[in-house]
């Protein structure tokens, strides 16, 4: 058995989850899912996913905000904990990837009958993988994207500007190169439209006052809010809208750009300097 608790946020989760469940059935193991509500990921996968394994819900938002969940997940994870006969913290996963690739992480997995990890990245080489088919969006999530998904097609370009706290994202990636890919993709293709997701109000205005509006694509509805529920069932059908389109103008270091471009099997390119 293994049983993964994913962390940080949604991008990054999905990607441990992703590699996770490639490994499990590589190993032929059961997979368990740790899945905790806390500061920056706030909502439960059962209001994002159908996931096709055991996914155990806790809460890490503190004694003060849920003392009870908070007493019973810790309660969780320390049965949980007792399964395992190895357990890795997210920092020695990294530290055997950086010192023997992923070959030694699947060494180290393969090591035990059932291992507990944390990790807020992949754990093996996702190109070529299991892939992410096995990650269904949940009722509410279908519900919530129907009328956008609706809206993209065969000529559909997604377009991820990242901002807010992603410096990297910020100083690589400046939303002038993304008007230049965009006025290039419409040299190539008359019919092409655009859509733009984005954690910055100010990037739509721009947007808008550079291409006619018929090019362009936005989630209206969408609430920009990592510590709350409608707020990551928002970035998570943004990240859907985008794996539905032909191919994905990105940010710089930015998973909220990669995680599309796998679950879509699309390519990804990387706008920056």
């Amino acid at each position: 058995m293994l049983i993964v608790e994913p962390c940080a946020g949604l991008g990054n989760r999905l990607l441990g989850l992703g590699s996770a469940y490639a490994v499990a059935r590589k190993l032929g193991r059961e997979l368990v899912v740790i899945w905790k509500r806390e500061v920056g990921c706030n909502v439960r996968a059962s209001e994002l996913f159908e996931l096709p394994m055991q996914v155990v819900e806790i809460s890490e938002n503190g004694l003060k905000r849920e003392p009870v969940a908070q007493l019973q997940g810790n309660r969780l994870k320390k049965k949980w904990r007792g399964k395992a006969g190895l357990f890795l913290e997210c920092d020695d996963i990294e530290r055997i990837r950086a010192r023997e690739g992923y070959a030694g992480i699947l060494k180290v997995l393969a090591s035990e009958t059932v291992v507990y990890f944390k990790t807020f990245g992949p754990v093996c080489e996702l190109k070529g993988a299991e892939g992410y088919r096995f990650l269904v969006p949940g009722r509410a999530v279908r519900e919530k994207g129907a009328a956008l998904f609706s809206k993209l097609n065969a000529h559909s370009v997604g377009v991820h500007v990242r901002r807010t706290d992603h410096t990297e994202a910020i100083a690589n990636s400046p939303l002038s190169l993304f008007q230049e890919r965009m006025q290039a993709e419409l040299s190539a293709d008359e019919k092409a439209t655009f859509f733009v997701a984005t954690d910055d109000a100010g990037v739509k205005e721009e947007l808008r006052a550079a291409f006619p509006p018929q090019r362009l694509i936005f989630n209206e509805k969408g609430i920009i809010d990592r510590d709350s529920e409608e707020g990551l069932k928002d970035a998570f059908v943004e990240m859907l809208a985008l794996s539905k389109c032909r191919k994905i103008l990105g940010s710089y270091n930015s998973t909220f750009s990669l995680l599309p471009s796998y679950i879509g099997e699309i390519p990804l390119e990387v706008v920056s300097k």
